[in-house]
């Protein structure tokens, strides 16, 4: 069977305030195509894609994505929302969103999740960090709490107030909303959102939190 191979030109308007050098990166990783040239001029990007028709229409979809993720995290920039999807993106790991809104609201800044969107008064760069680090808190507690909403807690607590997940599971351990099971593996004894609401309490003397870009630690 012959496969006839096409050129095509694409154009893209990519969003401001996004580095170019992060724009092409994100373009080149997705491409699945054996040539292709990418080139920019007065705010435009010019994609041109050599391969088959189905290499294409993949590569197009591909795009089409990306572009559609470098627009969420700007409109996470100029007006404080963004899919959840973009925000799993960018910060390479999954999480579990409500950690994160509980996590933004621990640093001060007000947050809400409808339809998929997280919508924050919280600057860009804040709620990528904490997404990462909640991610990072998750994995880390795989083998050593059980539950889906203890994790959550944890997380939210942890990333949102910048202390370590061991003083967190020792307070909660110490005030009795959490218990080691037969296991060794600990559990939450209580709804986990009024658990929360106990150990930030408790735990905000210890924390070690990024106000309006500066850092206070307040430990004493």
């Amino acid at each position: 069977m012959v496969k006839v191979i096409k050129k095509r030109l694409y154009t893209i308007t990519p969003p401001p305030g996004i580095e170019l050098e992060k724009i092409l990166e994100r373009i080149s990783e997705e491409l699945r195509i054996p040539y292709a040239e990418i080139s920019y001029s007065k705010g435009k990007l010019y994609v041109e894609l050599v391969g088959t028709e189905a290499q294409m229409r993949e590569s197009w979809a591909r795009l089409r994505n990306v572009v559609a993720e470098l627009w969420g995290l700007h409109s996470l920039r100029v007006r404080g929302e963004a899919p959840i999807d973009v925000l799993v993106k960018e910060a390479g790991r999954t999480f579990p969103p409500e950690a994160l809104v509980y996590a933004l609201e621990l640093r001060g800044y007000k947050a809400e999740i409808s339809d998929g969107v997280l919508r924050t008064t919280a600057p860009a760069d804040i709620v990528i960090e904490l997404a990462r680090r909640i991610g990072e808190i998750v994995d880390e507690l795989k083998y050593r709490v059980k539950g889906t909403a203890i994790k959550r807690l944890i997380a939210a607590v942890a990333a949102g107030l910048d202390v370590d997940v061991d003083k967190v599971l020792e307070f909660g351990l110490k005030m009795r909303v959490f218990v080691e099971n037969e296991e060794g593996k600990i559990e939450l004894r209580e709804e986990w959102r009024r658990a929360l609401r106990k150990l930030a309490v408790m735990l905000r003397p210890h924390s070690r939190v990024e106000v309006h870009g500066k850092t206070e630690d307040k430990e004493s």
